[in-house]
């Protein structure tokens, strides 16, 4: 789990755990003085230098459509 500066407006830190993309677990790995966050499903990446987070590979889209679909099915059946 990383925690990222950024904030809330009830002031809790944000807690990047799971990609916003697919909802599947997001690995950290450091490396030079900034931390790479990605996502194994979808191929989305990040970089977070101190409170600074940016994406560095887009996710593929097609993936994460198919993730969205099959969460809408699940949420309907449910």
């Amino acid at each position: 789990m990383v925690k990222v500066g950024a904030r809330r407006s009830d002031d809790r830190p944000v807690n990047l755990t799971h990609c916003p993309y697919d909802g599947a677990e997001i690995a950290t790995e450091y490396s030079g003085g900034s931390f790479l966050l990605s996502c194994a499903h979808c191929g989305a990446e990040w970089e977070l230098h101190s409170n600074f987070v940016r994406r560095v590979a887009e996710p593929d889209w097609s993936l994460v459509d198919e993730s969205r679909r099959g969460a809408d099915f699940a949420t309907a059946s449910a």
